[in-house]
């Protein structure tokens, strides 16, 4: 069964079409890439499936369940979503932790598969480089324990070898369903199927 069916998805912002009669399908445990150049709509499509922006046509389905307005928490109580940039009123990981009610153990688990100790949590946000802080919060977001996982650019700030530690952590819970978007050929290389925008 499919866990997510997107039928004639279509997106305008002005007078700029981002895309148009979009269709697809994730399986459950699929890992999956968004591919394409700036603009074409890959953030725009991550925040749709999150159910922060609306498409302008079209029906996405979780299940056997349409996402729409009455069922919107319901589904989202089942995905975990990481966007790019994003800025926290927590001040470190441990605050957003508790502020999440994440499990700690889990996260602690995911930090030492990145190669980050513990006590990072314990760090400002402001303190922490581009990598550390995408890898503490990628973890902090497994944590969460969502069968479906939603993230931006997930090795963005990330070198070659925390590349490989992330996709060695994510490729071994079969049971998440990740969609991503990418400009990383290697993670691209690793998913079950890509969608090129």
């Amino acid at each position: 069964m499919s866990e997510l069916e997107v039928e004639n998805l279509t997106k305008v912002f002005g007078e700029k079409q981002i895309f148009s009669s979009l269709s697809f399908s994730v399986d459950k445990g699929q890992k999956v890439a968004i591919k394409g150049e700036s603009g074409r709509g890959k953030t725009t499509l991550l925040r749709i499936l999150a159910g922060i922006v609306a498409p302008d046509m079209g029906e996405i389905r979780y299940g056997y369940t349409l996402f729409n307005a009455h069922t919107a928490k319901s589904i989202r109580s089942k995905m975990a979503y990481l966007p790019q940039g994003i800025e926290f009123i927590a001040k470190d990981g441990n605050e957003l932790c508790e502020m999440l009610f994440v499990d700690k153990a889990k996260v602690s688990k995911s930090l030492d598969a990145l190669l980050l100790n513990t006590s990072i949590l314990e760090q400002p946000f402001s303190e922490l480089s581009g990598g550390e802080k995408q890898r503490m919060l990628t973890s902090i977001i497994l944590g969460l324990s969502r069968p479906i996982l939603l993230l931006d650019e997930p090795t963005s700030a990330l070198d070659a070898n925390s590349t490989k530690r992330l996709i060695e952590l994510i490729w071994t819970l079969p049971d998440i369903t990740l969609i991503s978007t990418s400009h990383n050929p290697i993670w691209e290389k690793h998913c079950d199927k890509v969608i090129s925008l």
